[in-house]
């Protein structure tokens, strides 16, 4: 039971800040930093389905709220990329190119999205890279912290 109390204070900081850092941080070449999807991408890596999939799907929704989004665009995204990151069985380092992907599914979705899809792909690719390196390192870092799986 404390396990997922902790668990669960960890989630729900790492979705406000990652939500913050997202809303903050200056956009280049038409892409921000992917906080939220790293965040997302690392717990799929660390937790049980059922969290991960519900912190993916939450990280999704903060991600329509704060991009204006229509509903669902990016939760189903999330999930998605959350499942195939927790299939794999990969460090969630290495999935940074699912920020690219994501590019495509808003072009796919949102026709009209502000600049060249192929501009914003190419911008996030240094972008992904470096966020879901320091996301996965302060994430590891406030899991050791905590105290999380410890018994």
């Amino acid at each position: 039971m404390k396990n997922a109390a902790v668990h669960f204070a960890i989630a729900l900081t790492a979705l406000v800040a990652c939500g913050a850092a997202e809303e903050l941080a200056p956009k280049w070449g038409g892409t921000g930093f992917p906080a939220l999807l790293a965040s997302a991408a690392y717990f799929a890596s660390k937790r049980r389905a059922a969290p991960a999939l519900l912190y993916a799907l939450a990280a999704g929704a903060a991600e329509d709220a704060l991009s204006s989004l229509p509903a669902a665009t990016s939760a189903s995204f999330f999930a998605a990329a959350a499942l195939c990151v927790r299939a794999s069985r990969v460090n969630s380092i290495l999935w940074f190119p699912l920020w690219c992907v994501f590019q495509g599914w808003l072009w796919i979705w949102l026709g009209g999205a502000a600049g060249n899809v192929f501009t914003r792909m190419l911008a996030a690719i240094p972008l992904s890279l470096a966020t879901f390196a320091a996301t996965a390192y302060a994430l590891a870092w406030l899991d050791g912290k905590a105290g999380a799986d410890e018994d």
